[in-house]
């Protein structure tokens, strides 16, 4: 009998669960698939090598199943690609036992992770009620509005941050670096009258968040992740919300991220800005976040491990920037010390994050980080590499320097 040959896209915790499941009496894997292109070389199953999505046209296969759990951009590639629907089979999808997949791995699967959020939650909670003590922080339109005020330099702790502190490898933008994690320590118990310290709004209740965001922030703090966070922090001093950059896609009432949007446009508003990012972000372009801007230049760094070129960016950014420029960085955690570096030299920087991202779907009412065409996404570095965009003339007139690009 001839058997079906499969394809499987989607290398990743679940790959092996979904490898086992398939009836081998009736299929034979004939290919493995990721769109990350670094997994190309270092995963084999057998003697299959992992290839790109562009190895379907020269594979003989009958059907692709998709391993990966968030699977609609695999979906959007293969409509792209003009693979037939009915020639995909989502593992995640399968309803009851076929006569190609085994059902029980999922259910399986699905059922050991309910008993996991069930932990997460359980130890979480006296937090969530109120019945331990938690880190004092502002909300984001409170920080907004000591910006505006104060004219305030900002820089956010969030996950990565606090993780490279604690020396463990997370962000696949910043590798793990001594004396980066020593200035972020510093920084964080820095105490400046200029200078707003925020950190991520993840310690307490959690009622505003999805409940897909709250679980992650649960599973990120379970076990000694909040005690060792917690004891970095200040009990006494007042923080702000980190999430000021992420005032959408997290977040139950999507209102919200109009009242952080409108408070920050209102920050830069009739103002020179100087953005400091990495040459895939281009943050504001085709939207209107900083139309209200007088003037934008930009400085453009590398995507990766941009604090390896940290003191020829500080340095470009002091020999460009003019009296009263804002500057506004998005660069990871080299971001939280450059805001922190140039506040001292009284210039006036935030680090400003993913907020372009966020706006582009805010902009877009989706409810889930989607692709950007032409833009980086955090998020979804792992697997989408950005396509070229034609970019306009102003843009291009807008760059004042590259560092370590090319």
């Amino acid at each position: 009998m001839k058997k079906n040959k499969i394809v499987i896209w989607g290398i990743g915790k679940y790959f092996s669960v979904v490898y086992n499941s398939i009836n081998n009496d009736l299929c034979t894997v004939v290919g493995i698939i990721d769109s990350n292109p670094s997994k190309k070389s270092s995963f084999v199953m057998g003697n299959i090598p992992v290839d790109s999505p562009d190895a379907l046209s020269f594979i003989e296969w009958d059907y692709i199943l998709v391993a990966a759990k968030n699977y609609q951009s695999i979906l959007d590639k293969c409509n792209k690609m003009g693979i037939n629907n009915n020639k995909i089979i989502i593992f995640w999808n399968i309803k009851d036992d076929s006569i190609l997949i085994d059902y029980r791995a999922k259910r399986i699967v699905e059922l050991e992770e309910e008993n996991e959020k069930y932990k997460w939650k359980l130890e979480n909670l006296p937090y969530e009620l109120g019945l331990k003590t938690i880190p004092n922080v502002k909300s984001a339109e409170d920080l907004l509005h000591l910006i505006i005020g104060n004219k305030s330099s900002l820089c956010r702790f969030g996950d990565g941050e606090f993780e490279i502190i604690r020396g463990k490898e997370r962000l696949w933008y910043q590798n793990v670096d001594a004396k980066l994690s020593i200035r972020l320590k510093e920084i964080l118990q820095s105490n400046e009258n200029n200078i707003i310290i925020a950190i991520a709004n993840n310690f307490g209740n959690l009622d505003c968040y999805t409940e897909e965001s709250a679980n992650a922030i649960r599973q990120y703090l379970y076990g000694n992740t909040r005690k060792e966070i917690v004891n970095l922090l200040n009990k006494k001093r007042i923080y702000y919300d980190a999430y000021v950059s992420r005032p959408y896609i997290m977040y139950k009432d999507k209102t919200h991220a109009n009242k952080v949007f409108n408070l920050l446009k209102k920050i830069w508003h009739k103002r020179n800005i100087l953005i400091v990012e990495g040459y895939l972000s281009k943050m504001g372009v085709g939207n209107h976040l900083f139309s209200g801007a007088n003037k934008i230049r930009r400085i453009l760094c590398p995507e990766t491990n941009a604090f390896n070129q940290y003191d020829a960016i500080l340095s470009c950014i002091k020999k460009w920037v003019t009296e009263d420029e804002l500057v506004l960085i998005s660069l990871g955690p080299t971001a939280t010390v450059l805001a922190y570096d140039l506040a001292k030299n009284n210039i006036q920087a935030l680090d400003i994050g993913q907020i372009d991202n966020e706006y582009e779907w805010f902009l877009h009412k989706v409810s889930k980080r989607t692709e950007i065409p032409g833009k980086r996404v955090a998020e979804l570095s792992w697997y989408h590499q950005p396509s070229d965009k034609v970019l306009s003339q102003t843009y291009k007139e807008e760059i004042i320097e590259q560092i370590g690009i090319g």
